[in-house]
């Protein structure tokens, strides 16, 4: 019976879309969102996790339906500042970053492969643009609030510059999470550990992480030792490929991370490079939690409107 119910839901999600009647489901704010935002979302969602296909329907629901509320609920906000278009020679290339973070080679490939989840490009490129505009934002509200400690960077180097030869690359992927007390937290942790190891790791971030890079199952890539935080450092330094580490406590809540490969480095001695690269990295860091900071900001003025 499992195995039959497995089977019928992949080929409802894979099989060619028949013509369905939309209806509005809810609003959020002015954005209306129907079963076929939602049913698009749903695959959306698949397509960047494949993992997500073993998790179970409901779940999947409820997931499509926060990832398009967080999506209006942006898009509503940058309406104020941007116009959405959809063409530009700069899109394109946050579109190259996006489809190679999936495992594409190019664009064809990427248009391809969006094919089999019945995934309109336009629509994806649309999604993109309303993720690079919300950057683009965040950057112009908090960059005179970026706080960058040059001299600790450059203390960090020189130690590992003095201590040998090589040092360590970590291939990372992300759950970060918020809770109110320790309460909440013991038991938020729990849960996301359960899903772990009864999910994986990809499909947990896609269920508890409020970084947006759930929807890549966590995944934000290669990073040497000397880029990460003395906290963070600390926390992976011991592990094994595949293995999680402990929470580690970050601004507005607190990080997993899961080490997904690793490898040794031979150290470059440009240290103008490396104190740019750990400023880069730190700068994305606090940016990424502004963005937070600010989309929780917004959505508690925001209006969810069941029709």
């Amino acid at each position: 019976m499992i195995l039959i119910r497995y089977i019928f839901f992949i080929l409802l999600i894979f099989s060619p879309l028949k013509a369905v009647e939309s209806f509005i489901k809810f609003k959020i704010n002015d954005e209306i969102v129907t079963n076929i935002d939602l049913d698009t979302e749903y695959r959306y969602l698949i397509a960047l996790n494949n993992e997500l296909r073993n998790t179970d329907e409901d779940t999947l629901k409820k997931l499509s339906r926060e990832s398009i509320i967080k999506e209006k609920i942006k898009k509503n906000e940058l309406k104020k500042y941007y116009q959405i278009k959809g063409s530009t020679d700069f899109l394109d290339e946050v579109i190259k970053v996006f489809y190679e973070k999936v495992g594409m080679k190019s664009m064809d490939e990427f248009e391809n492969y969006l094919d089999e989840y019945n995934l309109d490009l336009d629509i994806v490129r649309n999604k993109i643009e309303i993720e690079m505009l919300w950057n683009k934002l965040i950057g112009l509200k908090y960059s005179n609030q970026i706080n960058i400690n040059k001299e600790l960077l450059e203390k960090q180097i020189e130690k590992h510059l003095n201590k040998n030869e090589f040092i360590t690359e970590y291939e990372l992927s992300e759950i970060m999470f918020q809770t109110n007390d320790n309460i909440n937290f013991n038991n938020k942790l729990n849960l996301i550990i359960k899903d772990v190891e009864e999910q994986g790791f990809k499909n947990a971030a896609n269920i508890h992480s409020i970084s947006d890079s759930s929807k890549f199952g966590g995944k934000i890539g290669w990073f040497d030792e000397k880029q990460l935080s003395q906290s963070i450092f600390d926390a992976i330094k011991d592990l094994e490929i595949g293995k999680i580490s402990k929470p580690v406590r970050i601004t507005n809540g607190f990080l997993i991370l899961k080490i997904d490969n690793k490898k040794q480095k031979k150290i470059t001695m440009d240290r103008k490079k490396l104190l740019e690269e750990a400023i880069q990295f730190e700068t994305t860091k606090q940016y990424n939690q502004f963005s937070i900071i600010y989309y929780n900001k917004i959505k508690l003025n925001s209006v969810i409107s069941e029709l």
